[in-house]
């Protein structure tokens, strides 16, 4: 073949690919052109990993599907393909198998002799190497191996142009998915919101398969937000995640080949509320991750806690507004209506001495005076409530108030409260100490295991103690299941104070009430 000739192939071989700005694409059709230009029947391109020592993607031409699927795992590197790794220069092979570097093929690889090998270069750096095999009609000659050198040349400024290409769309990407979750968090969007945003851009943003966002709890882990199909589900999660999340919190990313709530490699990036790990974005797919993907999800994670602080913010400010509503309704509640009823029970309790020759109308009066002094415990225990959360009284049912906001986002609806008796002025601080524990191990346990929608806590105290009680309406508790730590805990607590704690499900299985009981001997009076 002449040299104009061979010239011409090389040019329409450059063209080929040299148009294109996909470098996935670029990638697949340097293997064709390659494969073309010197007619081989196989190719590939090796893409090296970060570390130089291994191939990070394998494109390969000439098998199909088939035999692709028999042969199984892609090569990564090693044997004769390792050779050009360790010494990234042209290689020509006349019997493959007799290389000493050759590890041999696996089972239903198609057979190869002939080999022609050479680096892709991008700029300084090696990109990959090109691979071609059993070029047709005989071994490949040293004008092949002029023209794939060529050809390596020309490819290494293509992907670097591809390369370019694909970081300005991600760059493109990032600045489009910050934009979003800041203008959710700037318009007032809820938390759910914001997270449910910032797990569905990361997915697209790393091209994932999967990402989540989590946020740590004893014993395992919340996933606050899911996206893509094969995402987590959201709420509690049993897993270890403990040395991972002690980097997290250094602010470090972190890439895992498996596990952490993903079958396959995934990377995690944290979220920040000013010096504070509050929460993690984690993405997983088939592939692994590189140090660039990593950079660029961590740059977005800092961006998004710039979001979530101020999403944070804007909650308290909310919290804040309503503070002096619920003072207002509080004072309306005390000062109108409970003295109203009041008036209302006295004149009824007035009307039943008239009637005492009517023994049904007396008792029908005494039911509603009785309905009355109901009513009235409950309007007390809502201003008190309302109070707590306000945070104008301080005190055993602030603090109780206190557990239930938090662990309230994890139920499927805030609990109900009812509080009676003195209790801020006859519960004491040892008492309180293990009260709140108690609480606040069994909210968790209902949204951990309960599945329940309905969730109430009644705390009282009279002349026999004090008497904390949790009823949910979930699915109860299996009285042959072994009981874990946590209710051992809760136990023991019960019987530092002197009292007992008693677990029981409803009559047909459904719902569970945990009863802690105090004795009086435990209360102080304030006044003694």
């Amino acid at each position: 073949m002449s040299t104009d000739a061979r010239l011409q192939r090389l040019l329409d071989a450059v063209l080929s690919f040299a148009d294109d700005l996909d470098l996935a694409s670029v990638l697949e059709r340097i293997v064709v052109a390659a494969c073309t230009l010197v007619d081989a029947r196989y190719g590939a391109l090796g893409v090296l990993d970060a570390d130089r020592e291994g191939l990070a993607a394998f494109v390969h031409h000439g098998s199909d599907g088939a035999t692709a699927e028999a042969i199984g795992r892609l090569p990564e590197g090693h044997g004769v393909l390792g050779v050009l790794i360790e010494d990234p220069v042209p290689l020509r092979l006349d019997d493959l198998g007799a290389h000493g570097g050759s590890y041999g093929f696996p089972p239903g690889h198609p057979e190869m002799r002939t080999f022609l090998g050479t680096p892709i270069r991008v700029r300084d750096e090696v990109f990959g190497n090109l691979y071609l095999t059993e070029k047709r009609g005989g071994g490949f000659t040293a004008h092949d191996e002029e023209l794939i050198v060529g050809l390596a040349a020309v490819a290494g400024a293509a992907i670097q142009n591809a390369r370019l290409y694909d970081e300005a769309r991600r760059r493109d990407r990032w600045r489009d998915a910050v934009l979003e979750v800041a203008g959710t968090a700037l318009s007032g969007g809820s938390a759910a919101l914001v997270r449910e945003r910032v797990a569905a851009l990361g997915l697209a943003l790393a091209e994932g398969d999967a990402a989540c966002v989590i946020e740590p709890h004893e014993g395992g882990l919340w996933v606050l937000a899911s996206s893509g199909r094969q995402g987590p589900p959201i709420g509690f999660v049993a897993a270890g995640f403990d040395r991972s999340w002690s980097e997290l919190v250094a602010a470090a990313p972190l890439r895992v080949e498996a596990g952490l709530l993903f079958d396959g490699p995934s990377v995690w990036v944290p979220i920040r509320d000013g010096e504070r790990t509050v929460a993690a974005l984690g993405v997983g797919r088939g592939t692994p991750f590189v140090p660039r993907e990593e950079a660029l999800l961590a740059t977005f994670a800092a961006q998004v806690s710039l979001a979530w602080t101020h999403e944070r913010a804007q909650t308290d400010l909310q919290r804040l507004r309503v503070v002096e509503d619920r003072e207002r309704i509080g004072r309306d509640l005390h000062d109108t209506v409970i003295q109203r009823l009041f008036a209302t029970g006295l004149s009824l309790q007035g009307s039943m001495r008239r009637c005492e020759g009517q023994p049904e109308v007396v008792s029908r009066l005494e039911r509603a005076v009785d309905d009355i002094d109901e009513i009235i415990k409950e309007i007390r225990a809502t201003i008190f409530a309302l109070q707590a959360a306000s945070g104008t009284t301080r005190g055993v049912r602030s603090g109780v108030m206190d557990v239930i906001e938090e662990v309230a986002p994890t139920l499927a609806r805030s609990p109900r409260v009812r509080f009676d008796g003195p209790i801020d002025a006859i519960v004491d601080d040892d008492v309180l100490e293990q009260l709140l524990p108690v609480l606040r191990e069994a909210l968790t346990n209902v949204a951990k295991h309960a599945h329940a929608l309905d969730v109430e806590v009644e705390l009282t105290v009279d002349q026999a103690g004090l008497q904390l009680r949790v009823r949910d309406d979930g699915r109860g508790i299996d009285p042959d299941a072994p009981r874990g730590f946590g209710l051992a805990n809760l136990t023991e607590r019960a019987a530092a104070l002197g009292g007992a704690l008693t677990i029981t499900s409803g009559r047909d299985g459904r719902g569970t009430s945990l009863v802690l009981w105090v004795p009086d001997d435990r209360r102080v009076v304030a006044d003694q």
